[in-house]
């Protein structure tokens, strides 16, 4: 079955399109990278397909159902936490959150089930032992594997991850890097993940999609990862480069040339 389905979808914000026509399929268990400068529509279209965003036309279908019908299937890490960190949570409460809120229980019912769930998916990306340690002092690298097992708490069959590695150092980088690898590889899940740097996931790519408002290029990374087609996105100095049998992508800081603005 198709994960994801987009046939001439454009989206749009107070009636100006941030995302025009696009078309592309994403089966069930391949993992998409989608890579654009700043301002190219990767969060708005990670957002739509979530249900957060609804202003679109065209087709838009998320396990052959509209977005906002696949909700319970779907799990987002949004590229910054929205949790206010004064308030005293442990890492335990925070995936907790994931099972909690899904299924309309109140934190001070929480049941013994989403405790066992939450405690199992700490582990599962690596952070035993860090169930009463409480968010706010974690590094920035345990805090993303935390918000990791937060949307997988509730077993998604697709996670949407906008930019996971960014505002990481390199160790923390490698970190998430592999626990993304083992959710590929382990658990079968859908993934569609939002990358300025594709250079640290291009291994989990099945697919890569080039989005300057417009798709830009869709296919295997060995398709869309060509000199031609990036510098056609990130200007003359961009360039891919094959170092043993791997292709790494050099793209540099670079924001959307035609359109004003940035964050879509």
């Amino acid at each position: 079955m198709a994960a994801v389905i987009a046939e001439n979808l454009t989206i749009t914000y107070e009636g100006k399109p941030a995302v025009e026509g696009v078309d592309f399929l994403l089966e069930e268990g391949e993992t998409l990278l989608l890579l654009g400068p700043n301002g190219a529509g990767k969060t708005t279209l990670l957002k739509t397909i979530a249900c957060f965003h609804r202003e679109y036309s065209g087709e838009l279908r998320v396990f052959d159902r509209p977005p906002c019908d696949a909700r319970e299937l779907i799990g987002y890490v949004p590229q910054s936490s929205n949790l206010n960190e004064k308030v005293p949570l442990t890492a335990l409460e925070v995936v907790a959150m994931g099972g909690i809120y899904r299924r309309g229980f109140a934190h001070f019912k929480m049941p013994r089930e989403v405790v066992e769930k939450a405690a199992e998916v700490l582990g599962f990306v690596g952070l035993s032992g860090f169930e009463s340690r409480l968010f706010r002092e974690l590094s920035g690298g345990q805090k993303q594997r935390v918000l990791l097992a937060r949307a997988l708490i509730s077993d998604p069959k697709l996670l949407l991850l906008d930019e996971p590695l960014s505002a990481l150092d390199p160790s923390a980088r490698v970190e998430v890097a592999n626990v993304l690898e083992r959710i590929k590889g382990e658990r079968n899940i859908t993934m569609i993940i939002t990358t300025h740097d594709i250079n640290p996931l291009i291994e989990l790519g099945d697919r890569v999609m080039l989005l300057n408002r417009r798709l830009v290029a869709f296919g295997r990374p060995e398709e869309v990862l060509r000199d031609s087609i990036i510098k056609s996105v990130y200007g003359p100095l961009a360039r891919v480069v094959p170092v043993e049998g791997r292709l790494f992508c050099i793209t540099g800081d670079a924001h959307l040339h035609e359109h004003g603005g940035g964050g879509l």
